[in-house]
């Protein structure tokens, strides 16, 4: 039997029963189509939530004193931090340099106290790199030369019972010695982050008064960078780590500072292996229970092809060859569903209402992100599992017995 004959009998046989083929190749398809909406969502989500976990006020990247982040010791201060800010943002490769001071303070009302981690910042500075201006909800944001300028949390605001132009005093440790240094501030903005541990546990004000608080001249603690789009041109992450001027510095990236996020987006994309692995199976035994179906059908005329001189083999192949046009038909099938249903997300986005994962709460709308492997290799693996699935079929079918074969009819 030539080959080409065998093609057109097995794509005869796949619409010879033609609600058979359509319950199992929308099944197929919805498969492949469920798999690329997965894929989207996570790839979507991941985005958000690097977005907002470097773009809320961590940054993308963090240059500290080495042995700072262990416990925040205000004595592990870069000492030249202001230069080291100047050649950071000569870098080509960095958009913004926010240099802050940073320690544990006593913030008291007239009505309450509460502890909260004060930062000075460079308003200008950390307008760019994150979102504080955005989130105030009242009052204005900081400005150079106004130094009893102080951006609480609403939650801190409230358990303080503080307004707008109310006073509060902040009392801190300075730094070589730990003495006590109060300072004297009026509230002049409230934000919210719509995250709990911001907005209850965070105060900015100007970095000079910063600086003046802890008593430090010039240094910093932490200088927070926004990196440019990528442009083929790396990061040196090694230029600014190491011994610089007396001091050992040290630069993480954002999977380093959050690594229980790394940790999350790399569980992610495994899920989506998982959940794929699940569909395949699933679809595998529909397809086979398909297959043994139309073969069982078919018996009769199997046993007259054997008896007539067809060889196992090319029976074999016929039925291997109606599993690759089911495959087919349905990957082009689930493109299409899996497109268009991920197209539509993508635009509209998936709202969580304020989820929190890992720290980061998605407080944006996810949108689902449409990738090139999504209408290559995903539509591939589907035929592929197709073929493989009718491997076995095909395998019963080439040894069916004419004779017996010959009785059997429905």
């Amino acid at each position: 039997m030539p080959k080409a004959l065998i093609l057109i009998l097995a794509l005869r046989n796949v619409f010879r029963n033609k609600r058979r083929t359509l319950l199992t190749v929308g099944l197929i398809a919805c498969g492949l189509a469920a798999l690329m909406f997965t894929d989207a969502m996570v790839r979507g989500m991941t985005k958000s939530m690097v977005n907002i976990a470097t773009g809320t006020l961590l940054g993308e990247a963090q240059v500290h004193l080495e042995g700072f982040r262990r416990n925040n010791d205000v004595d592990l201060f870069i000492a030249h931090g202001d230069s080291l800010v100047q050649s950071l943002r000569a870098d080509p490769v960095v958009d913004v340099a926010a240099p802050r001071v940073l320690t544990g303070a006593m913030l008291a009302s007239s009505e309450n106290v509460a502890a909260a981690m004060v930062y000075g910042v460079d308003g200008a500075a950390e307008a760019e790199l994150g979102k504080l201006r955005q989130a105030l909800v009242a009052g204005q944001y900081l400005e150079q030369g106004e130094p009893t300028q102080l951006l609480i949390g609403s939650k801190l605001a409230k358990l303080l019972e503080v307004e707008l132009g109310d006073r509060v005093v902040i009392t801190v440790s300075q730094i070589h010695g730990g003495e006590l240094s109060q300072e004297l501030f009026r509230v002049s903005g409230i934000f919210r982050f719509n995250d709990r541990l911001l907005d209850q546990n965070l105060a900015f004000v100007n970095l000079p008064r910063g600086r003046q608080l802890l008593g430090m001249a010039t240094g910093v603690h932490e200088i927070a960078l926004k990196l440019q789009e990528p442009t083929g041109q790396p990061f040196d992450w090694q230029r600014y780590n190491g011994d610089r001027q007396g001091e050992s510095i040290e630069t993480l990236g954002w999977q380093k500072l959050i690594p229980q996020l790394s940790g999350v987006l790399e569980m992610s994309n495994f899920s989506t292996l998982i959940v794929a692995g699940i569909l395949f199976v699933l679809v595998s035994l529909g397809l086979i229970n398909s297959m043994f179906m139309s073969i069982y059908e078919r018996q009769y005329e199997f046993g007259v092809l054997l008896a007539l001189g067809t060889r196992r083999i090319q029976l074999f192949w016929q039925i291997v060859y109606e599993g690759f046009f089911i495959g087919v038909l349905s990957a082009l099938l689930g493109m299409v569903l899996g497109g268009l249903l991920s197209w539509w997300k993508a635009v509209t986005g998936l709202d969580y209402g304020n989820l929190e994962m890992s720290g980061v709460t998605l407080q944006e709308p996810i949108y689902l992100i449409l990738h090139w492997t999504q209408f290559t290799w995903m539509p591939l693996v589907i035929v592929l599992m197709t073929v493989t699935a009718s491997l076995y079929p095909a395998w019963h079918a080439a040894r069916l017995q004419p004779t017996q074969a010959m009785r059997k009819t429905l």
